[in-house]
């Protein structure tokens, strides 16, 4: 950045608090990166555009209080975080892949330090005679990157059980026929039955289909880096992390016409063979996934 070239720093550089469809949000600028962080849903994020291009899936639900159910209030977004007291269907009254991303964060504060923007927020899942756990969210932007990094905290004074999944997608016209995928696999398992008969497009994103289904693989990496490269749009996304903190990635595909989605979904347990994590009192554990656009 050559600030000699600059009347203000904002015209390349700011964190902005906005209202969005009744929602409180953060719009981060850093050069060619935007983010909209969602304060009222976890500060998860609502979209990424880089160079202009949007590269998320936004459902036809919109923006929603989660009243609804989980077909009806599904929003997508680049970040829908799943957790931490449940992931998909797997614990029994639980709202359909947890109840964090419908809980509001405190506390939020965006800052810039050399040349970067950092937005940061605690959400928390608290029951009388129960749980206290915090998530303290942390992002930091630059230009060309964007880390999240979550730690976890269980605040109470027993052992306190959790579970969190990364729910990463990517939308139209990032999305599309020509995207190459590298997901470096050491085994890879099919969900259900229609995610065995289209295995073998599994690394390929197909024309939408009218009326289609959606296909669920489990991955497990060789190493945790996974990139999607449009070579039309000439755009690379990569996802780096730890595959100790998060074994199992899934991949979510749905081709289908007018939900056309790619989830990359790094994970603390697969749906199939369930178990939570558990932190001791005032215990925590961090969590991390930088994501380089290129």
């Amino acid at each position: 950045m050559n600030e000699r070239k600059l009347g203000n720093r904002a015209q390349v550089l700011f964190a902005k608090d906005i209202i969005i469809d009744d929602k409180r949000c953060v719009l981060a600028v850093n050069g060619p990166l935007e983010v909209l962080f969602n304060k009222d849903n976890a500060l998860d994020i609502v979209w990424v555009r880089y160079k202009g291009i949007n590269l998320s899936f936004l459902s036809k639900n919109g923006l929603n209080d989660g009243s609804r159910a989980f077909g009806a209030n599904f929003e997508g977004g680049f970040l829908y975080t799943c957790g931490m007291d449940s992931i998909s269907s797997c614990v029994p009254d639980k709202p359909m892949h947890g109840s964090l991303h419908y809980k509001r964060c405190d506390n939020v504060y965006s800052y810039e330090k050399d040349g970067m923007i950092f937005v940061c927020g605690d959400v928390r899942e608290t029951a009388l005679f129960g749980k206290n756990l915090l998530m303290r969210r942390s992002y930091e932007i630059t230009d060309s990157t964007l880390l999240i990094n979550d730690t976890v905290i269980n605040e109470s004074y027993t052992p306190a059980d959790y579970v969190l999944l990364y729910h990463v997608n990517y939308g139209y016209p990032f999305l599309d026929e020509c995207l190459v995928m590298d997901i470096p696999s050491a085994k890879v398992e099919m969900r259900s039955e229609n995610s065995r008969r289209h295995a073998e497009d599994m690394l390929r994103i197909t024309p939408p289909i009218d009326g289609a289904d959606e296909c669920v693989y489990y991955h497990t990496l060789r190493e945790g880096r996974i990139k999607l490269t449009n070579p039309e749009l000439n755009i690379s996304v990569q996802m780096s992390y730890d595959t100790r903190d998060l074994p199992i990635t899934y991949e979510w595909k749905s081709m289908i016409s007018g939900d056309y989605a790619l989830g990359i979904e790094p994970a603390t347990a697969r749906f199939d063979d369930f178990k939570m994590q558990t932190l001791a009192p005032q215990q925590s554990r961090n969590f991390k996934i930088k994501i380089d656009f290129t």
